[in-house]
């Protein structure tokens, strides 16, 4: 199979997950974020990886946006939010972030393949194979969530951007210069 048709097979997957999933998520995640005083993004592996660089496009649009466990990571509390990725619904590290977050006042946001199980103020449903799915895609893993996952934060910051009357010369103006 050549990469051009390999891609095409990944695209069409990822065209699927997104038919799968609730059609007004992206503007739900990004009401949630425009409501909060702090958003703060937690994730592990691949998927915090993703949503590092969600972390960083939120402060490029000039939100007080963090990535957990970060140093400069502020403590979080009332009127703030937690988005957080659980692909399989439950993960002890991600389960104890949640409940501290939750016990400190924070609204709860989860991004995960397994809505069902999960328990937050928002929860958003990304019907993509995960590790422990069966291995159906070409992709390794649990690549395809964690395309999907990326794919989706940059939808959603598409719609803050849209919400927030800013274009991408209001964002770089934000972007690092020490590099």
């Amino acid at each position: 199979m050549s990469t051009k048709d390999q891609l095409n097979n990944i695209l069409d997957e990822m065209r699927g997950v997104f038919a799968n999933m609730a059609p007004d998520a992206t503007k739900q995640l990004a009401q949630e974020i425009t409501n909060a005083r702090r958003i703060l993004v937690y994730g592990v592996g691949r998927t915090g990886l993703a949503l590092q660089g969600f972390a960083m496009r939120l402060m490029h649009l000039g939100l007080d946006g963090h990535f957990v466990g970060q140093l400069s990571a502020p403590p979080v509390g009332q009127g703030d939010l937690l988005v957080c990725s659980l692909a399989l619904g439950k993960l002890p590290t991600g389960d104890a972030i949640v409940a501290s977050a939750k016990a400190a006042g924070a609204r709860i946001a989860v991004i995960t393949a397994r809505p069902q199980i999960v328990l937050a103020d928002l929860v958003i449903g990304l019907p993509a194979q995960t590790m422990a799915d069966p291995m159906t895609s070409m992709l390794p893993l649990g690549s395809p969530f964690e395309l999907a996952l990326t794919l989706y934060c940059d939808l959603t910051v598409i719609e803050l951007m849209r919400k927030l009357n800013l274009g991408n010369a209001d964002l770089a103006a934000r972007h690092a210069n020490l590099l």
